[in-house]
C-alpha cells in the first residue's frame, strides 16, 4: 500500500541508519548529501540532525564529528521506516531449500544455517519452552544381562534415552520400581518432575535406593534433553568478525557466553508477540536479538522460534525480510511434513 509520507527528520534518520549499517562509520551531513543527492541544504540537514539528537535517536561518538544511531533510533527505524519487500531471487533460494528438506528437524536446522549465511549473523532454532512439555512415558528396557536403557517420552513425542551398565539383580529391581513409578508421574510437566518425585517418595520404602538412582537418571537426562532441544548457533564467527566486537573484550565475552547457552534466549523472550526485537538490552548493549515464532498453520501449534543475533548496527530491513519469509515458508512446509509424518 501507499507509505505515509515521511517527515524530513525521518528521511534523515532513515539514511543515517542505513549508511551507518553499511559502513560502520559515523555519518556526517556532507556524507548524507553526497550519498543521497538530497534536495536540502547542508544547514537544513544539520538542523534536522540536531533535532534527531535532541530526540535521542542519534548520538555523537568520541572519535569523529559524525553521528551514529542510538538504540532508540534503531527501534524507531525498525518500527516506522524500513521497507518490507523481499528480492525475488532470495525468495527462490529460500523456497528451494525449504522444499528439499525431508524431516522437521532438517527443515529447522537448515533454515537457520541458510539465514545465518544470508544475513552473515548468528542464528539458531529455539525449541518450544521445553518445560511446558509433560511426561508421557518412563521405561527401563533390559538390553543384556548387565545393560539397560532408561527412556522417557514427552507428550510432544520427543524421546530421550541413555544406556547404563549395572548388575543384573539391580536392573530387575529398577524395572519394578519404574513400572510402579510410570503410573504416578506421567502427565506431570517436566519442570515439576522433581517436586512430584519428592511427593511420592514415601510410597517407595521397599525401593529406596532404586528410587534415588532413578531420580539421578532424570537429573542427568533432563540436562541433555534441554541442551539437545535448544540447538546450536550457526554463524558464530560471522558475529565475532563484526567491527564492534573485534577488539572489545567485554562485549565479546558476553556474546560468547550467550552463544554457548542458546536456551538462555528462551528465558529472555517470554512475550507472546510473534516477532520480538530486543535492541541493546541489559548487559548486551551492543547486541540486537530478533526472534520470530514458528506457527504451524494446519494445527496452529507453536513449535519454537528462530533467533537472529547481531550487532545493533545490523541491516534490519534485510534481516527482518529474510527472517519473516523463512519462517513463513518453514511454517507452510511444516504443515505438509506433519501430514506426511502423521498421515493426517
Amino acid at each position: 500500500g501507499m507509505k505515509m509520507r515521511l517527515k524530513r527528520w525521518e528521511v534523515v534518520l532513515k539514511y543515517i541508519v542505513e549508511d551507518y549499517i553499511e559502513s560502520a562509520e559515523p555519518v556526517g551531513s556532507k556524507t548524507l548529501l553526497k550519498n543521497h543527492k538530497l534536495q536540502y541544504s547542508s544547514a537544513t540537514i544539520r538542523n534536522e540532525m540536531a533535532y534527531l539528537e535532541d530526540l535521542g535517536y542519534i548520538e555523537k561518538t568520541h572519535t569523529s564529528s559524525g553521528r551514529v544511531p542510538s538504540t532508540e533510533g534503531y527501534r524507531y527505524y525498525v518500527t516506522k521506516l524500513r521497507s518490507e519487500k523481499i528480492d525475488k531471487s532470495i525468495k527462490y533460494e529460500i523456497d528451494r531449500l525449504v522444499d528439499s528438506c525431508t524431516s522437521i528437524e532438517d527443515l529447522l536446522y537448515s533454515s537457520c544455517e541458510m539465514l545465518s549465511n544470508m544475513t552473515r549473523l548468528a542464528c539458531c532454532y529455539l525449541g518450544p519452552n521445553v518445560f511446558d512439555e509433560r511426561l508421557a512415558k518412563v521405561e527401563i528396557i533390559k538390553l543384556a544381562s548387565n545393560k539397560f536403557t532408561f527412556l522417557f517420552i514427552t507428550d510432544r513425542g520427543y524421546l530421550e534415552n541413555k544406556t547404563f551398565v549395572e548388575k543384573e539383580d539391580k536392573i530387575k529391581r529398577l524395572i519394578e520400581c519404574v513400572n510402579k513409578l510410570d503410573e504416578e508421574i506421567t502427565s506431570v510437566r517436566l519442570v515439576n518432575i522433581f517436586e512430584k518425585l519428592n511427593e511420592v517418595k514415601a510410597n517407595y520404602q521397599d525401593y529406596i535406593s532404586e528410587f534415588d538412582y532413578i531420580t539421578k537418571l532424570f537429573v542427568s537426562m533432563l540436562k541433555d534433553f534441554l541442551i539437545k532441544r535448544n540447538s546450536q548457533f550457526y554463524g558464530k564467527d560471522y558475529l565475532l568478525d563484526q567491527p564492534e566486537f573485534k577488539d572489545n573484550i567485554v562485549s565479546t565475552r558476553s556474546i560468547v557466553s550467550l552463544l554457548s547457552h542458546p536456551y538462555r534466549l528462551n528465558r529472555m523472550f517470554t512475550e507472546n508477540e510473534e516477532t520480538v526485537i530486543s535492541i541493546g538490552n541489559g548487559e548486551l548493549k551492543d547486541i540486537t536479538i530478533i526472534t520470530k515464532d514458528i506457527k504451524v498453520p494446519s494445527s496452529n501449534q507453536n513449535i519454537g522460534k528462530i533467533a537472529v543475533v547481531g550487532p545493533t548496527r545490523m541491516n534490519y530491513e534485510k534481516v527482518l525480510q529474510y527472517l519473516e519469509y523463512v519462517v513463513k515458508m518453514v511454517a507452510f512446509h511444516l504443515s505438509d511434513l506433519e501430514r506426511k509424518e502423521y498421515g493426517r
